[in-house]
């Protein structure tokens, strides 16, 4: 299966759909305009209500000119659309707040990280080798702990803010590589921007459905027995057949929206964990499963589109809003005999005690081969983790190899925040005092103790190990109130500003950590792309390029070589690189922060050229991979270690 021409392929359909959804819209606003317009003039005319249509033809036929008058039809247009814009865009600010708030309205509850239970363990582990793997932090992770049916889904405006939904049934039956294959399908879901788009479809067609609302109420507010109390009965019976339609056609063309992105994500799936088994036996457990991917939920029809499997098991193939079963397994297994799947308890448990058996064996591998303080996973370069050959079992073994006691206090938000400020830890001794100081009135009980402990055990882990490290931070760090975020933020400021000036790394981890947070508490913040075109950005990008060039290597043909391929690959030919002194990291920041501006078909070419700079000498740094995610973290553009950006 090609399954880079399945995403191609995908997309293009789902360009085509949204398109016609967007005139579906204005289509059913015209009609709407076009009743009203009619309705007043009905109702300002005694005659043409006692004698019939024939007077039409007969007296008003001024009335009927002015009534289809541009003027009229402005002010009619201007009413009906902003009251569909209102209704569409008080739904979106519903959903504005991220995918916390579509899990909660799902009845979900988060799976903290300290979580004992060996299937929430699972579940949060594999969560976070795809967030590594797909160069995201963690997102969190919610149960619906109430619903039997296997599924799953993805939910959020951006990266920064979004949440992975699972059912006790998906948690209760997968093996781990099922799991991966599912969580690398919400995965597929947040990076190709299925999000948004999701959250989108749910706003406009809102809009299309409170025509509906406002044609129930003036059907209650016409039940009286005046005459014109029944023209508004007519009205309101007119608008409910109207929403009535939109609501069909609306679902109509969103249900085929979806099910485009469901064979996109699961040919993105397959790209991630490298092994189409894994997904295809988790959609034929589906099949043979008593409850499928049935969810009871009373929101489950708004968030439909969201989910991995269909949520209703009775419709039609023109309204479901997930391909046949059949038609997905196919695709992924052409050899597939056609049996489905059967797991009972007493097998599952079994297999998960095997996984969990497994699971150690391998960790405790992984742990004999640190190699000179690197993270050397059972063989593998931390360097191929950017190639194609690497797998989800290479993400787990670098995970794996930061220490214990690291790792626990990641997962607790004391320990998450005590080693934000760790990392910050200067050696020179009176700088030290004074960020010791800045910790201390922070004013969190057992901060500044703990972060000495923490800064003691850091020294000993690979430096290597810094950026997954900050990455597995992000879900404790979100349970902070709004309150303890803004003094985790005013901490971290302090404490890097403590030497007046602000290195590579503490810039990428206070960016990292700040945007990745951000969505979350300061929603506001979401910038609106401005630059479609490369050449727009060509001074911010030359700047970049340059600072990465230099960054790499101290020699001028080395850096000269860098920099052209970069720039090349950006098909920007025509930049030159800056001398050193003109290499301002103030200004790098500030130009990282315009290319966040482009617009998103832009963004991965940008992110190419940088990628292909920092690798033209055959060799990449931590610190390198580091600087590269977090100008991807600020575009809002994450970079997946096997995506094929970075072959």
């Amino acid at each position: 299966m090609d399954f880079f021409s399945q995403q191609d392929k995908a997309r293009k359909n789902t360009g085509w759909l949204v398109l016609l959804f967007i005139l579906a819209v204005a289509s059913l606003v015209l009609l709407t305009n076009l009743l009203i317009g009619l309705t007043i003039w009905f109702m300002t005319q005694d005659d043409t209500m006692r004698n019939g249509l024939s007077v039409i033809s007969q007296t008003d036929h001024g009335a009927i000119k002015g009534l289809f008058s541009w003027r009229t039809f402005a002010l009619i247009s201007l009413g009906v659309g902003g009251a569909v814009g209102c209704a569409i865009l008080y739904k979106w600010f519903q959903l504005s707040s991220g995918g916390k708030a579509v899990a909660e309205s799902l009845g979900g509850r988060q799976i903290y990280t300290n979580t004992e239970d060996p299937d929430e363990r699972q579940v949060l582990n594999v969560v976070e080798e795809m967030a590594l793997a797909s160069g995201m932090p963690v997102p969190p992770v919610y149960l619906l702990e109430h619903e039997l049916g296997i599924n799953a889904f993805a939910a959020g405006n951006s990266p920064a803010d979004a949440v992975i939904g699972v059912t006790k049934g998906c948690i209760h039956q997968f093996k781990r590589d099922e799991l991966q294959g599912v969580i690398a399908h919400e995965f597929s879901h947040i990076l190709n921007g299925d999000m948004r788009l999701n959250l989108r479809l749910i706003a406009l067609l809102h809009g299309i459905v409170f025509i509906g609302y406002v044609g129930e109420m003036l059907m209650r507010s016409g039940s009286g027995n005046r005459r014109s109390d029944g023209r508004v009965a007519i009205l309101g019976l007119a608008l409910l057949v109207i929403g009535w339609l939109g609501s069909f056609f609306g679902n109509l063309i969103k249900a085929a929206v979806s099910r485009q992105r469901e064979y996109l994500a699961d040919a993105s799936a397959v790209q991630f964990t490298r092994d189409p088994e894994g997904i295809s036996n988790a959609l034929k457990l589906i099949g043979g499963h008593s409850y499928g991917t049935e969810i009871q939920n009373s929101h489950r029809s708004e968030v439909s589109h969201m989910f991995f499997g269909q949520v209703v098991s009775r419709m039609g193939s023109m309204l479901a809003t997930h391909p046949p079963l059949m038609d997905r397994i196919l695709r992924l297994d052409p050899d597939w005999d056609g049996n489905y799947l059967h797991r009972s308890d007493t097998t599952r448990l079994k297999k998960l005690k095997e996984q969990q058996e497994e699971d150690q064996k391998k960790r405790e591998l992984f742990q004999q081969t640190l190699i000179t303080g690197a993270a050397v996973a059972a063989g593998i370069d931390p360097d191929d983790l950017f190639s194609d050959q690497a797998s989800l079992n290479d993400v787990r073994g670098v995970i794996d190899v930061i220490p214990d006691s690291i790792r626990n206090q990641a997962h607790e938000p004391l320990g998450a925040f005590a080693l934000c400020c760790a990392l910050l830890l200067h050696k020179e001794e009176s700088l030290r005092h004074q960020q010791l100081q800045v910790i201390e009135k922070a004013e969190v009980a057992g901060l500044k103790p703990l972060a000495l402990q923490l800064s003691t055990e850091l020294e000993q882990m690979a430096v290597e190990m810094r950026l997954p490290l900050i990455e597995l931070l992000i879900p404790a760090l979100k349970t902070f109130s709004q309150e303890q975020y803004q003094v985790l933020k005013r901490t971290l400021m302090l404490l890097i500003r403590a030497d007046r000036k602000t290195d590579l790394f503490e810039w990428c981890m206070f960016q990292l950590i700040r945007h990745y947070l951000a969505g979350q508490f300061e929603p506001d913040k979401n910038r609106k792309p401005k630059y479609k075109e490369a050449k727009q950005l060509s001074d911010a990008y030359q700047l970049v390029m340059s600072v990465l060039a230099r960054f790499g290597s101290d020699d001028d043909e080395a850096i000269q070589r860098a920099f052209n391929r970069g720039a090349m690959s950006a098909s920007l030919h025509t930049l030159q690189i800056l001398p050193e002194s003109e290499c301002d990291l103030e200004e790098f920041y500030k130009a990282v922060n315009q290319l966040g501006n482009a617009y998103p078909l832009l963004k991965p070419r940008l992110l190419a050229g940088l990628r292909n700079c920092i690798t033209q000498d055959g060799k990449i740094t931590f610190l390198e991979k580091e600087i590269v995610a977090s100008i991807a973290a600020v575009m809002d553009c994450p970079i997946p270690v096997f995506d094929d950006l970075l072959r």
